[in-house]
């Protein structure tokens, strides 16, 4: 069995307890400052840190926007370049080689015939007016058409095939002074003439 016996008078040990106790509190307000303290640290720390990101993100996407409308600026440079190559291979098909017309037209003409007028459409069909002496030389020149790059004047630059095909006489006719006025229709092949030497 023991026995405690307590020397000290009351006073004393409550003071001694209480001083315990004050030093137990100082030290869990220590504890519990440095730890906010810490935690307040770490937190400016991970702000700091976020906003740093934040500005590297920031000015990455702003690179990126940049790049993306130099991009789309050089696409649609492209897509206008390719439209317009596609309009020019498409008009250079269809184009009428009107110089390479009338050279070979021209070479085709008796020298008794006089032209006044020649149209093209956009169907290939040439128109041609003029006047001669006789019926005879419109029916000649008719001829002389179908047979142009055939078995007359066969051109050397050209494959040997016919320049003008379905010649057609629409009208003649015979004025007071002997002369004949005439207009023949010629369908034109472009396709041949395309690869004729640009003369």
């Amino acid at each position: 069995m023991n026995i405690q016996i307590n020397l000290l008078p009351e006073a004393r040990m409550l003071k001694l307890h209480n001083k315990s106790k004050k030093t137990r509190y100082i030290t869990i307000a220590s504890v519990m400052g440095i730890s906010v303290t810490a935690v307040a640290v770490v937190l400016i720390m991970l702000q700091v840190f976020l906003v740093g990101t934040y500005a590297q993100g920031e000015n990455k996407i702003k690179d990126l926007d940049a790049t993306i409308a130099k991009s789309v600026s050089t696409e649609q440079s492209a897509a206008t370049l390719q439209a317009n190559l596609a309009s020019f291979y498409s008009l250079n098909s269809s184009r009428t080689y009107a110089s390479r017309i009338f050279s070979n037209l021209f070479k085709a003409v008796p020298e008794n015939i006089t032209i006044s007028s020649v149209s093209i459409d956009s169907k290939d069909m040439i128109s041609i007016s003029g006047t001669t002496n006789s019926f005879l030389d419109v029916s000649k020149f008719a001829t002389i058409l179908e047979l142009y790059n055939l078995d007359y004047l066969p051109q050397p630059d050209l494959e040997r095939k016919a320049v003008f095909t379905e010649p057609a006489i629409v009208s003649v006719s015979k004025s007071d002074d002997g002369k004949v006025s005439f207009s023949i229709t010629c369908k034109v092949n472009q396709a041949l003439l395309k690869q004729q030497r640009k003369q």
